[in-house]
């Protein structure tokens, strides 16, 4: 989950070795600014992209970056036709459409 998700690099399969000694006390994780963590690694993603000609990929956690998108440039949300969605009233706001 760290590795693919939250914290992926542009290798897409491989968790960088600066993480694995957060995990030696599980019981401390929860202590971690985990989103403070996502955010920076999202930045250097996104700056090493921009930077760097030969970069054909972006790093960092792009969901957040597609879910802020969607939420603060409205046209590029999709759009729902259905009214499935109840107990999200973020996700309410989009339309999805649904075959």
């Amino acid at each position: 989950m760290i590795g693919g998700f939250l914290l992926p690099d542009t290798s897409g399969s491989r968790i960088h070795l600066m993480y694995l000694p957060l995990l030696d006390d599980l019981s401390e994780t929860f202590e971690y600014s985990w989103g403070s963590a996502v955010l920076a690694i999202l930045y250097r993603g996104l700056c090493r992209a921009a930077i760097i000609k030969e970069q054909k990929e972006v790093g960092g956690c792009l969901l957040l970056l597609q879910s802020w998108a969607y939420d603060h440039i409205p046209i590029l949300a999709p759009r729902l036709h259905d009214n499935t969605v109840q107990f999200y009233p973020l996700v309410k706001r989009y339309k999805f459409k649904i075959k």
